[in-house]
């Protein structure tokens, strides 16, 4: 066979292999070179040239489809390998005794299998490539291993499956929570089941980062204007940084709403003015997909829908904990006495095991319980505590007394404020991730905070207020 590949579709490609029956089929190289399959076979085998490349690609469908018709896979090779004119191969009956007519019929059936092999083949190698640049465009996991999201994740994708009815995703929940690793999570395991976006971008709006040694700030707040120009930049749409902000929305529509991507933007609520966002992005999706990541509450709006992230459960929180702990070389971890401190939030889990590493677990224990380990506190509350009146912070406090937990009736009673009050407060501690809802037996809500929070009432707020 020549070193050649295919001109345009594989199917055209057939037809002019026919045009010239008599003649050896010669294949055309001048566009094909550069397929998906050769540049696949390339990186699995970096030494080949791009002919080399190109015939191995042919060889493997030709070995693909000699095991459904070896007959074929004769012919094929007769006339488009080895060069023979129809007469030769009709001459030594290949691929049997037949006429030239007959023989004619049967390589247009041959050439018609060869084209669907070729035609499969590219369709899923053009899927894995789309796929792997779109993987290029998430952040590097935090994550090792997932605990606790098993019943969040079917969820996720049905809404994720469903853009024309849920357009804008929220995952909410308090800080360390897990949001981000959960949104990661969603994505690969949409990419990985070959979810092909138009698209895919990412954008941080973060402004803090809580590690083993403290907390890294970043100097500014980021603005809408902001997320919006780096979603231009990503977009390659350079000009969008020139343009007012309703110009922006409207340059960017015209990308978004012509073709589907995904747009994950994570850590909303360090933006400035970040409850304006949900309707400008009203504006851009479907079919455009939004994920937002955030502590607080997104306005209501019909096009946004929410997740609400919680705590990890005590078997969960006990298995993570074990996990932290093989994984960072503590021997002496008790998860029970852990996650009686600080409850089921994966990142106050990892720092506080951490911290093991070379101090003994009492004394972690001891100072997290006094309040020594403020950095964790600082980063997961100090930002919602400061929002707070402080009628509504003492409610919280009031929660606490009860047990972590308590329905309205007993808090009406308990904190003694009017039921408008009261009823604002609530949602104001829900919005900001300070509290969640649980049911009792007969579905009325129950309030309660978790575990860090009741540990961080009692060892940090006092110093704060």
């Amino acid at each position: 066979m020549s070193s050649t590949a295919l001109l345009t579709s594989p199917v055209e490609q057939m037809r002019q292999l026919l045009r010239d029956r008599n003649r050896p089929a010669k294949l055309n190289e001048s566009t094909w070179l550069h397929s998906p399959l050769v540049v696949q076979k390339q990186g699995l085998q970096p030494e080949l040239a791009p002919v080399s490349a190109l015939l191995a690609v042919l060889d493997d469908l030709l070995a693909g489809l000699h095991a459904e018709q070896p007959m074929l896979t004769d012919l094929l090779r007769g006339r488009f390998w080895e060069g023979l004119t129809v007469d030769d191969m009709v001459r030594h009956q290949r691929p049997e005794p037949q006429s030239t007519r007959r023989f004619h019929q049967q390589q247009e059936q041959a050439l018609a299998e060869f084209a669907r092999l070729l035609q499969e083949a590219e369709t899923t190698c053009q899927l894995a490539h789309g796929t792997d640049r779109l993987r290029q465009r998430l952040p590097i996991p935090t994550y090792d291993e997932l605990f606790g999201v098993e019943s969040l994740v079917d969820p996720v994708l049905h809404y994720l499956h469903a853009a024309h009815r849920h357009p804008i995703l929220s995952i909410k929940g308090i800080g360390g929570i897990g949001k981000t690793a959960l949104a990661d999570f969603v994505v690969r395991r949409l990419l990985d089941a070959g979810r092909n976006w138009q698209d895919l971008v990412w954008i941080s709006a973060k402004q803090e980062y809580l590690t083993e040694s403290g907390i890294n700030r970043m100097q500014t707040q980021v603005s809408i204007e902001q997320i919006f120009d780096e979603l231009g930049q990503k977009l390659k749409l350079d000009e969008v940084l020139r343009l007012p902000l309703t110009q922006k929305i409207d340059k960017l529509a015209t990308v978004l709403r012509a073709a589907p991507h995904l747009v994950v933007l994570d850590n909303l609520e360090s933006m400035e003015d970040f409850r304006q966002l949900a309707p400008l992005l009203a504006r851009l999706a479907n079919p455009t997909q939004f994920i937002l990541t955030t502590r607080a509450t997104i306005p209501d709006l019909t096009t946004v829908t929410t997740v609400d992230l919680d705590e990890l459960d005590e078997r969960t929180a006990h298995a993570l904990i074990l996990h932290t702990a093989r994984k960072k070389g503590v021997i002496d971890c008790d998860p029970a006495a852990v996650y009686t401190l600080v409850g089921g939030n994966p990142l106050a889990i990892l720092l506080v095991v951490s911290q093991m590493q070379f101090l003994p677990m009492a004394r972690v224990l001891e100072r997290t319980r006094a309040g020594a380990t403020e950095n964790i506190y600082t980063y997961i509350y100090w930002q919602a505590w400061r929002i707070l009146d402080k009628a509504t912070q003492e409610l919280l406090f009031v929660i606490q007394r009860a047990g972590d937990q308590a329905d309205w009736d007993w808090l009406a009673m308990a904190a003694q404020v009017a039921p408008s009050d009261l009823d604002r407060a609530l949602r104001q501690l829900y919005d900001l991730s300070l509290i969640y809802l649980q049911r009792d037996g007969n579905g009325q809500p129950i309030y309660a905070i978790h575990r860090l929070t009741s540990t961080f009432l009692r060892a940090e707020v006092l110093g704060w207020k």
